[in-house]
């Protein structure tokens, strides 16, 4: 299957490190929304992304639409949701791209059963990987195939717009010595610290 699939989604997949039903989602994710707001690759902080996940999609996100944490247009909210928010700022457009729930309701019990002992790092048969590994080709070929309306719901939304990334001061730990970022400073006893030494601090450590 690799040699059918997009150039595009090749390159993430590179970048990401393997390829998987995760990083499939997240391409299916960033070309549509790419289409809804019709904007290229962002240079800088044109476009934003709230990924409600920390899944495999999100690199094919970073990768294709250039929302990266580093550049501060990438924001990450622990919901663990298939949910991801683009918003233009020079429109002010917003979208929700939502994962449908069906999508993977095709699994099998037999499939649920063998991760459950996967996860519990109870050796598996040759069988079951075999299992495993249609049952995840069968995935691929599905996320790949099938229209935008089949696998998400798109929504406009109107909510805060994220602040610019800003260049903020930092200072020296007391402790460990390390220049830490103002705005995570904590101060104990009129002295600043890094959050995990003024953890260790507060511990008597």
């Amino acid at each position: 299957m690799q040699e059918e699939i997009p150039l595009e989604l090749k390159n993430a997949v590179e970048f990401h490190g393997h390829f998987c039903p995760g990083v499939v989602i997240g391409y299916r994710v960033a070309i549509l929304a790419r289409k809804e707001l019709k904007l290229d690759r962002s240079g800088d902080e044109e476009l934003v992304a709230i990924v409600e996940n920390d899944t495999c999609a999100v690199d094919a996100i970073q990768y294709i639409n250039g929302t990266t944490f580093g550049k501060g247009n990438l924001v990450f909210q622990d919901h663990g949701l298939h949910a991801y928010t683009f918003i233009e700022r020079n429109s002010g457009k917003q979208i929700r791209i939502e994962l449908k729930a069906d999508v993977f309701q095709e699994e099998s019990e037999q499939r649920r059963e063998i991760l459950r002992k996967q996860n519990q790092n109870i050796p598996l048969t040759e069988e079951e990987n075999a299992v495993l590994r249609k049952a995840r080709q069968d995935m691929l070929k599905k996320l790949l195939t099938i229209s935008d309306d089949e696998l998400f719901v798109v929504k406009n939304v109107d909510i805060k717009i994220p602040e610019r990334a800003r260049i903020l001061n930092s200072v020296k730990c007391s402790k460990c010595g390390l220049m830490v970022m103002e705005t995570r400073a904590r101060v104990l006893n009129d002295k600043f610290y890094c959050i995990p030494c003024w953890e260790r601090e507060l511990a008597g450590e």
